[in-house]
């Protein structure tokens, strides 16, 4: 007896996916797309014919060996996805584009205003040509922006936004005389990814309403803004001499909550408020010295970080980041290991949520991927196929779906086209 297929929460949604042409890497649109791929819907990458989409040449390659079909950036950010090439500074190409988007629901664009204009495919085109259209522009600084025609990036974005200037916290503890740091990865490009895709289906439930699409801009500097609101609040609301403004942007320590080492390697752990210090305190047996005057209050605590500090120190120097993690937290004390990613990949609370995915691949063979930070009880996240190969779905789509002939198929690929 056959089984019913599982239900997906985006079926019959169809996504078209934009390279960026630029020559920056910004993964924005794939993450955004996949996002929707991984729900159900319809998604068609579009690449470059020659070298692919800019993933593909980022890697990691698996046993070292460049390979544009086994990245692991590659294999992440395109599951579920269909691929389709096609090089849209050739007008041939943006003809076959646009036959495609005829029947788009959703466009993802990472390009810069400038490199749309030039190849005919800004958004006022795109809205006026496709009324139902949802064109979802994601750049560094916005369409409609003072520096909409500057260069960004990850790094640009994260220390516009201010994020930056604050990363990792309380590690700058003097921002005067001590340089800022620079986030590990590319997580603005992620972040913005997710900004647009929530946006996007914001617009889906508005065009079911109305009927109409719509231009959604999405920038990557104020996708990052968002992350450091109750700082900026800290600077509007209250005076530099401020307690919060003291502890948020002077970057004193307040409290116990750091990330120490101990026996084996390093764990979070977080003695600040009074029901942690209680739980500490049960934790290494009630010892006398915790009793004293100087630590009855948060306020007295605060004051004598330092003596805390050196005792979590002296605590933590005998046991190992396990011990730590399970003696915290029996009485409810936030501790944990710091991971490395092999630890993270290997760890009971991932494998207990399924989180780590194992599929195939016909280059890559069988490879584990990140799976979903959420889990739908009727229609769940899942890989149904793995990343496309390069053009791997070319007849299907130019051929199958939108009519293309084999011969034409063939001069196109000839000359580069697809």
């Amino acid at each position: 007896m056959s089984r019913q297929p599982l239900p997906e929460a985006l079926e019959g949604l169809r996504v078209v996916e934009l390279p960026c042409l630029d020559s920056m890497p910004f993964l924005a649109a794939a993450m955004a797309a996949k996002s929707f791929a991984d729900f159900g819907a319809e998604v068609i990458k579009v690449e470059p014919p020659r070298g692919g989409a800019q993933e593909r040449q980022l890697g990691p390659f698996r046993d070292d060996r460049r390979d544009l079909e086994t990245g692991g950036l590659h294999l992440f950010l395109n599951t579920n996805k269909l691929g389709v090439t096609l090089d849209l500074e050739n007008s041939s190409a943006r003809r076959i584009l646009f036959s495609m988007l005829e029947q788009a629901d959703v466009l993802f664009n990472p390009n810069p205003p400038s490199l749309n204009d030039r190849i005919d495919l800004s958004w006022q085109r795109l809205t006026e040509h496709f009324p139902k259209l949802i064109v979802v522009s994601l750049t560094p600084f916005g369409e409609d922006s003072l520096y909409r025609n500057l260069r960004g990036g990850d790094l640009v974005a994260t220390h516009m936004s201010g994020v930056g200037y604050e990363t990792p916290w309380h590690q700058v503890t003097d921002p005067a005389t001590q340089p800022p740091l620079k986030l590990a990865g590319r997580q603005s490009d992620y972040l913005t990814g997710y900004t647009a895709a929530a946006a996007a289906m914001v617009a889906v439930f508005d065009r079911a309403r109305n009927g109409s699409g719509q231009h959604v801009d999405v920038s990557q500097w104020l996708a990052m803004v968002s992350m450091v609101r109750p700082n900026l609040g800290g600077s509007t609301h209250e005076s530099p001499r401020a307690p919060a403004y003291q502890r948020l942007s002077i970057r004193k320590k307040a409290g116990a909550q750091w990330v120490y080492p101990c026996a084996d390697g390093w764990v979070s752990f977080n003695a600040g408020t009074q029901r942690f210090w209680n739980g500490w305190k049960a934790a290494i047996g009630q010892p006398e010295w915790m009793e004293a005057e100087i630590f009855a209050t948060a306020a007295d605590r605060a004051a004598h970080v330092d003596v805390i500090e050196a005792a979590i120190h002296d605590w933590l120097s005998n046991i190992t980041k396990k011990e730590a993690f399970q003696r915290a937290q029996a009485q409810h004390v936030p501790c944990f290991p710091v991971h490395t990613v092999r630890e993270v990949a290997e760890n009971e609370q991932y494998q207990a949520r399924d989180f780590f995915q194992e599929h195939d691949h016909p280059s890559a063979k069988q490879i584990r991927t990140p799976g979903a930070p959420c889990r739908f009880g009727r229609t769940p996240w899942r890989i149904k196929r793995p990343a496309p190969r390069l053009g791997e779905h070319n007849r299907k789509i130019f051929g199958e779906r939108l009519g293309l002939d084999q011969v034409e198929l063939e001069r196109l690929a000839t000359e580069h086209i697809v």
